[in-house]
């Protein structure tokens, strides 16, 4: 009987040793991810993009969020592996469906392709959910432009240089679209505007 009773302390201190362990490896493994990720951003920031990919694909699927994928498309992209590349922005609007950046950048390789229509359809999903990205609203109109529709590109345009005067390029295709709508001192104008920003 005394036997047993040993046995039984024994397990129970090893039952408690492992439960310790399992408590400390998961807040280590939760702050490791966090230095994963640090280091995988900081090689992103210095173009190290194969290392960054690689440490991002390294963590644990619960732990990878939008912004996680999003790194990842832009790298896929860098690697002109557009595919592959969408494959990560759709895991990243899994992950948060009004995240805007997403939506952005699939707008930016489909305008790429030459999907205007979808392209478009991303851009004013991203300036949904964020009203103020003057970078979308830039590139819907540009899409517009490319589908001639210079009416709807105009307002965007216009929209796009509220949000940010020194989108220098905002100036000539507004001027393209005033020209091409034949409101020519407009388009004057603006070219004028265009070229002081030189």
């Amino acid at each position: 009987m005394l036997q047993r009773r040993i046995s039984l302390n024994r397990l129970f201190g090893i039952l408690l040793f492992l439960l310790l362990q399992a408590s400390f490896c998961s807040s280590f493994a939760s702050e490791s991810t966090e230095d994963i990720k640090q280091k995988a951003y900081a090689l992103y920031a210095t173009k190290n993009f194969n290392e960054a990919a690689n440490l991002l694909k390294s963590l644990p699927a619960s732990e990878k969020n939008e912004e996680v994928f999003l790194i990842l498309a832009n790298i896929a992209e860098e690697n002109f592996n557009y595919n592959l590349a969408i494959q990560n922005l759709n895991k990243a609007l899994d992950k948060n469906y009004s995240y805007y950046k997403a939506y952005y950048n699939l707008g930016c390789i489909l305008a790429k392709k030459k999907s205007y229509i979808l392209a478009m359809n991303n851009f004013e999903l991203a300036v949904k959910y964020n009203k103020n990205f003057a970078s979308a609203y830039y590139n819907l109109a540009c899409c517009q432009m490319q589908l001639k529709n210079y009416s709807a590109a105009k307002k965007n345009l216009i929209k796009a240089i509220e949000l940010e005067p020194n989108i220098k390029d905002a100036y000539y295709n507004l001027a393209l679209c005033y020209k091409e709508l034949n409101k020519i001192k407009q388009a004057q104008k603006l070219l004028k505007t265009y070229e002081s920003l030189s």
